[in-house]
Parts: C-alpha cells; sequence; structure tokens
C-alpha cells in the first residue's frame, strides 16, 4: 500500500511529476497565494494591465473632447449647418445648437476623464492585498460593464468589445487566484 499523496506509479519519488509533496496544496490559487511575499497573480497582473490601458484611453478620450471645446463658435456653426443640410437631404431634422454642442462635449470629457483617473488611480493601487482596493475593483468594472450593456442595448453594437474586456476582468478578480491573492478564500 502506498502513503497518501504518493503516486503509485513512482513508488520512490524520483519522476518528479504527479502529485504534489504531502502537506502542500495546489489547486489554483492555493493558500500559498495567502502568504504576504507571494506574487501577484496572471489574472490579476492582467486585469492590472488592462485598467492601466483603459485609463490611458479614458485620458485620451478626454483630451480630444476638450480640443473640441476650443475650436471657435463659428466654425462649429459652419459645421453643424452643413450637417444639417447633409441630413435634410436624408429627411432627418437635426437641431442641435452649438451650446448644447458644447455642453455635451464638456459633459463627456469629465466623464472620459474621470473613468481614466479612477481606472489608473485603481490599477496603481492593485498590488495592495487590501479587502477594499479587491472590492474597488469588482465595483468600478460592474459599472463600467452596466454602462456599456445600456449603450449596446441602445444600439451601439461597438460597445460589445469593451463589454468583454470588462466581463473578462471581473470573472478574474473574482476566480480563485484572484480572491485567494486578497485573502477572501
Amino acid at each position: 500500500m502506498f502513503p497518501s499523496g504518493q503516486d503509485p506509479y513512482d513508488p520512490d519519488g524520483t519522476q518528479g511529476g504527479g502529485l504534489p509533496p504531502r502537506g502542500t496544496s495546489d489547486f489554483g490559487g492555493g493558500f500559498g497565494a495567502l502568504s504576504p511575499d507571494a506574487p501577484l497573480p496572471k489574472k490579476v497582473a492582467v486585469v492590472r494591465t488592462l485598467m492601466f490601458v483603459g485609463g490611458a484611453c479614458g485620458f485620451a478620450l478626454s483630451s480630444l473632447f476638450l480640443m473640441g471645446l476650443i475650436a471657435p463658435a463659428e466654425a462649429m456653426a459652419e459645421v453643424l449647418r452643413q450637417q444639417a443640410d447633409i441630413a435634410a437631404q436624408e429627411g432627418v431634422e437635426i437641431a442641435v445648437s452649438v451650446e448644447t454642442l458644447r455642453a455635451m462635449m464638456g459633459v463627456m470629457a469629465v466623464i472620459t476623464g474621470t473613468y481614466g483617473l479612477l481606472s489608473t488611480l485603481l490599477a496603481g493601487r492593485i498590488r495592495r492585498r487590501t479587502v477594499g482596493v479587491f472590492w474597488g475593483v469588482v465595483v468600478f468594472q460592474a459599472a463600467a460593464g452596466a454602462l456599456l450593456l445600456w449603450n449596446l442595448l441602445a444600439g451601439d453594437y461597438f460597445a460589445i468589445v469593451p463589454l468583454g474586456f470588462t466581463v473578462m476582468m471581473v470573472v478574474y478578480m473574482l476566480s480563485r487566484e484572484g480572491r485567494a491573492h486578497y485573502g477572501l478564500l
């Protein structure tokens, strides 16, 4: 009879494969992730990287909206007139003033800038193994996913790509490895 945890096809333990040594845990995201010097799990590292990329995209979009705000009002009015003429040929009426367009650009600059700031801030703190950081990332990504789902249901079919990444990040954070790294097993 073989002792518990020993491979019956490797009675002297020289083949090196098979079962882990007795007394250790080797299920993905095991208790080794709970040690204070444990490295960042790969799934959490992927979430961190994607959040840095998302933060940079948020800052870039915010700057593009802000650049649109510095255009002269006369130039914006001319472009809106041209767009209204093109839309009228198709039988569509556009009733957007320059002030409304500037207000929308300002709101979008604030929204995308806030997203970029929060995403970058959370990605920078993700190495800290606190429950607050864990749930902050999960709630932030869930809220972003809800907004993207709303856009998708409203007809923006290009929202499927960022929605897929957002769902993946939530799943990765809630995975066994992610929860173990933050001590939530």
